[in-house]
C-alpha cells in the first residue's frame, strides 16, 4: 500500500469516527473559549445593530451597566452603557453605519462623570451586508483629568509670574500712601472736614495692600522653585480641618449654620505642608459660610480613598448654600474670577488653594447644584508606608 493510500484511508477513518455529537461538542468548545476570551477583555465591548440594540456584550459592559449579562442583551446600548433614554452626546453610530468605515470618537461624560474613547468596526453578514457595529469603550477619565490639570497648571504658572511682577511694582507706592495717610490721621483733628476723606484713603490703601499680598501669595505658588520635600510633614488631615474650623469660629462667622463633623475613626494621615493646608480649608470653610447668608448646614468630612490615581486622605467641605452655576464650575480656580459682588472678593482665594494642593501632589475637585449647595473635595497623599486600611 502506498503512502498516499494510507493517508486517504486515515482521513476516512477519522471522518467516520467523528460523530455529530463530537462535532457539536467541538463547536461548543470553540464558542466557550471565544466567549471566555471576550469576557477577559477589561474594556466594555458590545455588538450593536442599526437600531442601537445590543446583540452581544462582554462581562465588562455588564459590570458598567450593573446588570446581569442576560439583561444587557436586547437592550439599547445607551441605556446600558450610560443610563440614558437617548443616544449618548457625541455618538457617531449613525455616521459610522453610513460610511461603513472604522472610526474612533470620544463620548462626553457618562452619568458617572467618566470619559470614554470609542473604537468602532463594521460587522457584515455572509453576503457582505452590514449587520451592525462592534464598539469597544476605553476609559479615558484619568487621561482627561491629567490633561485638564496640565492646562490649568500652565495657565496658573504664566499668570503667576505676571501677578508677581505687578505686585512687587505696586507694593512700594502703596506702602507710601498707607504710611502718609496714617501720619495725617494722627496729626489731624477728627472735626476736620477732610478727616473722613483721609480715612477713606487709608481704608482703600489697606484693601489694595491686601490684594497685593494675595497676588504675591499666588505668585509664590507658580512655579514652586523650592525643594517641596523639605517643607512636607506627616499629620492628620481631620485635625487640620478642625483647626481651620476653630479659626472661623473665633469671629463668629459660623454662628448661623449647623455644623456636622463626619471624620474617619481610623484617622486620615496625610503628607504635605500643614500650615498651608490649614489655609486651604480655612478659605473653603469661609466660602461655604458666605454661600449661606441666611444659615444652613456645613458638613466637614474626612476619609480615606484609594483609586487609580493613588492613596489619599480626603477632606470635604459641603454646604447647603446658593451653589455654583454649571457655566462657572470650570472657571472657579482661574485667577481673578469671582462670583461675589464687586468689592467683596479678589478672585484669588481658590487659585491660591489650587496651587497649595497641587504643590503637595494632591487634587481639589468641586461638585455643585444651583440653589442646593456645593462640595469641595481635597485629596492629599497618604504616607506611602501606610496600607489602605491601617495606619
Amino acid at each position: 500500500m502506498s503512502k498516499l493510500e494510507g493517508k486517504t484511508k486515515g482521513k476516512q477513518a477519522t471522518s467516520r469516527s467523528s460523530s455529530p455529537e463530537d462535532r457539536i461538542e467541538f463547536v461548543e468548545g470553540l464558542k466557550r473559549r471565544w466567549m471566555a476570551t471576550v469576557d477577559a477583555i477589561v474594556d466594555p465591548l458590545m455588538l450593536i445593530d442599526k437600531d442601537f440594540k445590543i446583540l452581544q456584550a462582554n462581562r465588562a459592559l455588564a459590570q458598567q451597566a450593573k446588570r446581569d449579562i442576560k439583561e444587557v442583551i436586547g437592550s439599547k446600548c445607551y441605556e446600558m452603557f450610560a443610563a440614558r433614554k437617548t443616544p449618548c452626546p457625541g455618538c457617531q453610530m449613525k455616521k459610522h453605519l453610513q460610511t461603513h468605515e472604522s472610526t474612533t470618537f470620544e463620548l462626553k461624560p457618562t452619568a458617572e462623570g467618566r470619559y470614554f474613547e470609542v473604537n468602532t468596526q463594521p460587522i457584515t453578514d455572509n453576503s457582505g451586508q452590514l449587520e451592525g457595529s462592534l464598539h469597544i469603550y476605553r476609559d479615558r477619565t484619568l487621561a482627561h483629568q491629567l490633561q485638564t490639570q496640565l492646562i490649568q497648571n500652565e495657565k496658573l504658572a504664566s499668570i503667576g509670574l505676571l501677578a508677581g511682577g505687578i505686585a512687587h511694582e505696586l507694593n512700594n507706592p502703596l506702602g507710601g500712601i498707607l504710611l502718609f495717610s496714617q501720619m495725617l490721621l494722627r496729626t489731624m483733628e477728627k472735626t476736620n472736614t477732610h478727616y473722613q476723606d483721609v480715612e477713606e484713603i487709608e481704608s482703600a490703601a489697606k484693601r489694595c495692600k491686601s490684594i497685593v499680598e494675595n497676588l504675591l501669595d499666588f505668585a509664590r505658588q507658580q512655579p514652586a522653585l523650592i525643594d517641596k520635600k523639605s517643607h512636607q510633614e506627616q499629620f492628620e488631615l481631620q485635625e487640620v480641618m478642625g483647626s481651620a474650623l476653630r479659626f472661623c469660629n473665633v469671629g463668629g462667622a459660623v454662628d448661623k449654620v449647623d455644623i456636622i463633623e463626619d471624620m474617619d475613626a481610623e484617622g486620615t494621615p496625610a503628607v504635605g505642608n500643614r500650615n498651608k493646608l490649614t489655609q486651604v480649608f480655612l478659605n473653603l470653610i469661609q466660602n461655604a459660610v458666605q454661600a449661606m447668608p441666611s444659615g444652613g448646614r456645613l458638613t466637614l468630612k474626612a476619609y480615606r480613598l484609594d483609586d487609580e490615581r493613588g492613596s489619599w486622605s480626603v477632606g470635604e467641605i459641603i454646604d447647603t448654600g446658593v451653589g455654583i452655576p454649571n457655566d462657572q464650575l470650570k472657571k472657579i480656580f482661574d485667577p481673578f474670577f469671582t462670583s461675589k459682588s464687586e468689592g467683596e472678593g479678589t478672585g484669588l482665594g481658590l487659585s491660591i488653594c489650587h496651587g497649595i494642593v497641587q504643590d503637595v501632589g494632591g487634587f481639589i475637585e468641586v461638585e455643585s447644584k444651583l440653589h442646593k449647595g456645593s462640595c469641595f473635595r481635597v485629596l492629599i497623599p497618604r504616607p506611602q508606608n501606610l496600607s489602605a486600611t491601617g495606619s
